[in-house]
């Protein structure tokens, strides 16, 4: 009888020897941990980044709320009348205008400013607008508008007025390793008028 004849195994013994060698190279080893490290690292690394520049643009969308909201609570009446002080439109205008440049060296373009006078309600827990004014394409507030106050800003100033300068920020993150959506930052801050009991600003974009 003629024996069996026996199977080519020289490609398995070769492909084993390869195996070995790439196993107790170094060299490959690193590049295959690299390969799977790369992608993670590299998200890490957006996200340092993204963050890093939406907190620091969330700093100045704050800083020019405070700015801007101070601004008009000091600002320079054409005359007084029944206590309260008389500006027009053109002042807040102005004040919205210097406290954009807060923002730099952030593009303005993106920037969007409302201010508007409120008159706290009985309990203290909201306030109805009297007039409002918005800069760079942003929606006054209608007047006669009920706003909520937060916290207990309201609590004991029945009557009594405050300025509201509201910011919003359209934030682009850079495309680095993956586009993202944009985000829109903002803040608002309450003060009260600082040179009367309150302030008329009868040409306003929306007033009572």
């Amino acid at each position: 009888m003629m024996a069996a004849a026996r199977p080519n195994l020289g490609w398995l013994r070769k492909a084993i020897r390869a195996a070995r060698a790439l196993g107790g190279d170094a060299r490959a080893t690193a590049m295959v941990e690299t390969a799977l490290l790369l992608p993670a690292a590299l998200l890490t690394l957006a996200l340092l980044i993204y963050g890093a520049e939406g907190f620091a643009i969330q700093r100045k969308v704050t800083l020019t709320a405070r700015t801007v909201t101070d601004l008009i609570t000091q600002a320079t009446p054409t005359l007084y009348s029944s206590g309260f002080s008389v500006v027009t439109h053109a002042t807040i205008d102005n004040a919205l205008q210097v406290a954009s440049a807060v923002m730099t060296p952030y593009s303005s373009a993106n920037l969007t400013m409302v201010v508007s006078e409120a008159v706290v309600n009985a309990g203290g827990t909201t306030a109805t607008v009297q007039w409002s004014e918005a800069y760079n394409g942003g929606t006054a507030r209608a007047a006669n508008q009920v706003v909520t106050l937060p916290g207990t800003i309201g609590t004991g100033q029945v009557g009594n007025y405050f300025i509201l300068g509201e910011v919003y920020y359209t934030y682009a993150p850079l495309n680095l390793f993956e586009a993202l959506s944009n985000l829109t930052l903002s803040s608002a801050i309450y003060l009260t008028p600082r040179q009367s009991t309150g302030i008329t600003c009868g040409d306003c974009a929306t007033h009572s």
